[in-house]
């Protein structure tokens, strides 16, 4: 062990480049790897906020690609910097191009088992000339179809109420800097719109979500000039067991539906993060690779340099078994040290990356507001001691050729060097 350590001590800049190699490929791993803890949990949270309905019912046109944008399910666009009353822009992804009729709501809370039902319309606008979320909903029924806001100041909209009132998320209330009470310009487009009163201010787990604000159905649906239109209807069951037969009753029932319900939200976030684990793994273990490659170069460089140790060694009585143990220590030590300055690295990195994305756009964009902390990595104790499993492994797994070849090496071949 303590040759091991000398050797590695007399070949410093050779034994720096070639754990540099390990920590690269460990880093990686683990950063990747956190990446991906990182959106699950994220995920999770966004399934728990926009999940609360047992079955959503949003239309069912096939998801097309076309010259106006993309279409996927229910979301359409051209893009992120619109806004306009036009097709493009945001509110071609939230807005009225695949809509539903407003008769859909009735049609749906007819079926046996629907407890509670609910329409939104959902669309881009503008807060104060803010680029927004707008969502038009029933206040009646949403808290019982969708569950209710969490309102940390305020209140929810009145129900039927004549007058123009608005909930805004807390990322709203603070870039307007307004309170309770306040009156804000609710449009389509960053000059026009009418004046609404600030009556509640809610706040999500998920950071985009709270740049949007809650208007009564009717008034965003004559905002958009969606009247009788809606985006989705939420539906709460009688019981958990029917979800699924209610779900096919729906869409067998009303034409030109689909449903989505809250375990295929579930499943799908399930199947989208083992397809970005099994993707980041490859990714850091070509490179993780590339380092063991090295390590196998450098220690088989380092066994023929040092042709007339061995030799001495065999000639004084060291075992072929002896050998192979101080080879074997240098490629662990080697392994252990890269693998350490990885993980360290690679927390650091970890840290790093939500301050270099949270600014990567200008503050007050809505790049910037709505989607700041995307990338948000979260580091668990089995994944840090994977990257320094992984890493010691390589870095012995790597030795195991070089080790066997000096402990093979003839004695007496080994002895004209001396």
């Amino acid at each position: 062990m303590n040759m091991a350590v000398r050797s590695l001590r007399r070949r410093k800049a050779r034994t720096a480049l070639t754990v540099g190699g390990i920590v690269v490929g460990v880093a990686m791993i683990l950063v990747l790897l956190s990446l991906v803890s990182g959106t699950s949990t994220q995920t999770n949270r966004l399934i728990g906020v926009l999940g609360s309905a047992d079955i959503t019912v949003v239309n069912g046109t096939t998801p097309t690609v076309g010259s106006g944008g993309f279409r996927i399910g229910n979301f359409t666009g051209g893009g992120f910097g619109g806004g306009g009353a036009g097709a493009g822009g945001l509110r071609g992804i939230f807005g009225s191009t695949l809509t539903l009729n407003q008769s859909v709501v009735d049609q749906v809370g007819n079926i046996s088992g629907v407890h509670y039902v609910s329409p939104e319309l959902s669309s881009s606008g503008y807060i104060n000339g803010g680029n927004t979320f707008l969502y038009g909903i029933d206040p009646s029924t949403y808290a019982n179809a969708n569950g209710a806001l969490n309102i940390v100041n305020g209140s929810m909209l009145s129900d039927n109420s004549t007058s123009n009132q608005i909930v805004i998320g807390s990322s709203v209330a603070q870039s307007l800097n307004a309170t309770i009470g306040s009156v804000v310009t609710v449009g389509q487009n960053s000059t026009g719109g009418a004046n609404y009163t600030v009556v509640g201010i809610f706040t999500t787990s998920i950071t985009f979500q709270e740049r949007a604000g809650y208007i009564d159905l009717a008034n965003l649906q004559n905002l958009t000039a969606d009247n009788g239109k809606v985006s989705e209807v939420f539906v709460k069951a009688t019981s958990p067991n029917s979800v699924g037969q209610i779900a096919t009753q729906i869409t067998s029932s009303i034409s030109g539906v689909r449903t989505i319900t809250a375990s295929s939200f579930t499943t799908s976030a399930s199947t989208l993060t083992n397809t970005l684990t099994t993707f980041f793994v490859v990714i850091g273990l070509v490179a993780l690779l590339a380092g063991g490659f090295g390590v196998m170069n450098t220690m088989i460089m380092s066994t023929s340099e040092r042709t007339r140790e061995i030799g001495t060694l065999r000639a004084i009585g060291a075992s072929k078994g002896q050998i192979m143990k101080i080879f074997m220590s240098e490629a662990f030590f080697i392994g252990l040290i890269g693998a350490i300055s990885g993980v360290i690295i690679g927390v650091i990195a970890a840290f790093i990356i939500p301050h270099l994305t949270g600014s990567s756009s200008p503050a007050g964009g809505f790049a910037g507001g709505v989607f700041r902390g995307a990338l948000s990595p979260t580091l668990t104790s089995s994944n840090i001691l994977l990257c320094l499993c992984l890493g010691v492994l390589v870095g012995v797994l790597a030795g195991l050729y070089p080790a066997w070849r000096a402990a093979r090496m003839d004695p007496v071949e080994a002895l004209r060097h001396v």
